[in-house]
């Protein structure tokens, strides 16, 4: 005879695999989708089709913020890793730099692209076969001042700072494009730049650009591994002895990385670096006024050249840290901006509720709470907290 429980402990495996499984689906559902677009522009100053990939903060669909770029040479290698190192260094735990919209130029010629001067020289010999297709660097610059960054300020909100991350050959591009085009990029990133044959005239071309402007702003950071520094040397010298103090920059060596894996730390430091001093730490102890936030992004917007505003998640994280110290105006000055500054977010008057809440004014309390569920009539936390307040 059969066993009679073997079909119903059939049946119950094949539920418990059915719930699995849906459970699987919605852990795979849950993860997070990049917000990537990949666009092809049709350039005539190349006489080509190009392709470009371009990362959007995560809340770039539900807010009105505007961005600084990041732009990439080389993008097809570096998109990826310098995507997410924004999106971890801007988050607001890190809040290490602002969120941005990251743009990676993908490669067709990168030796025709890169190199501004036609050079037949390799290593101080003729190399046709690498170098035959040299000289492009004139015509890609137009491709990027006149037709990509047009075009993304044209189709996204973008500020007007321009980062550019180079890595090798791109480096002697992006010190041609600081030469030709002297405002078109704020900030660069050069990560062991190749300096070489006859496009080293870039460099030796920087000092006399240097001298004659001296009003020159910007950033850059200037990265190598364990190779030979002696180009990389001759252009900090160029940069001892002539930048003026307006043009920051910085150099780093990574001996412990080759010319290739170098560029991973390379991204990292350069944007801290560009941004040494965005940083707030809103989880110290210290008592913050919003006017002392005010203070600070007036530093940075004139650090930067744009004004600067501090985003919602961050005022919010500012009020809930003076909160918790017990510093209540502080947090009630804080979280009311927070509602002037986003008068359609719920989450900015369910905070300036809870704080009048703790300050004991109940009748603000009970008003703020009211427009948040007004906004949001999903917000149960509120509905359960105006309960309490009115005695239901």
């Amino acid at each position: 005879m059969i066993p009679c429980y073997k079909p119903i402990r059939i049946t119950f495996i094949l539920f418990l695999l059915l719930i699995c499984s849906k459970n699987l689906f919605a852990q795979i559902d849950s993860v997070t989708v990049n917000n990537d677009k990949t666009v092809v522009l049709t350039s005539k100053a190349l006489g080509e089709k190009r392709g470009i990939w371009i990362h959007l903060p995560a809340d770039y669909n539900t807010t009105s913020t505007t961005y600084p770029v990041l732009y990439l040479l080389d993008g097809d290698s570096h998109f990826k890793y310098v995507s997410e190192a924004v999106e971890f260094l801007s988050d607001y735990d890190r809040n290490r730099m602002p969120q941005m919209i990251v743009v990676a130029i993908l490669n067709v010629d990168r030796t025709r692209d890169f190199t501004p001067i036609h050079s037949l020289l390799f290593d101080g010999k003729v190399d046709t076969t690498r170098m035959g297709k040299t000289g492009g660097g004139p015509k890609f610059l137009q491709f990027i001042k006149n037709e990509l960054v047009p075009y993304i300020d044209k189709n996204y909100r973008t500020e007007p700072y321009r980062i550019l991350s180079a890595h090798s050959l791109g480096g002697i591009f992006a010190l041609y494009a600081k030469e030709a085009a002297p405002d078109l990029f704020q900030a660069n990133i050069l990560i062991s730049p190749a300096i070489y044959g006859g496009n080293t005239k870039i460099l030796t071309d920087f000092a006399p650009f240097l001298q004659s402007h001296q009003q020159l702003k910007g950033k850059t950071f200037i990265t190598i591994g364990n190779e030979d520094r002696q180009k990389v040397d001759s252009l900090m010298l160029v940069l001892k002895t002539t930048a003026p103090a307006s043009f920051t920059w910085k150099f780093e060596q990574y001996p412990e990385e080759n010319h290739f894996s170098v560029t991973y730390k390379s991204v990292y430091d350069g944007l801290r670096f560009i941004y040494k001093n965005w940083f707030i730490d809103y989880y110290s102890n210290v008592k913050m006024s919003m006017a002392d936030i005010n203070s600070h992004f007036g530093r940075l917007s004139d650090e930067f050249g744009y004004t600067m505003s501090p985003s919602e998640g961050f005022l919010n994280s500012c009020g809930y840290q003076q909160l918790n110290l017990k510093n209540i105006e502080e947090a009630i000055d804080i979280f009311k901006e927070n509602t002037q500054r986003h008068p359609t977010s719920f989450n900015t008057y369910d905070s300036l509720g809870e704080a009048y809440m703790k300050h004991g004014d109940k009748a603000l309390a009970i008003k703020n709470y009211k427009k948040s569920i007004e906004l949001n009539p999903n917000n149960t936390g509120g509905k359960e907290m105006l309960k309490q307040l009115e005695g239901k």
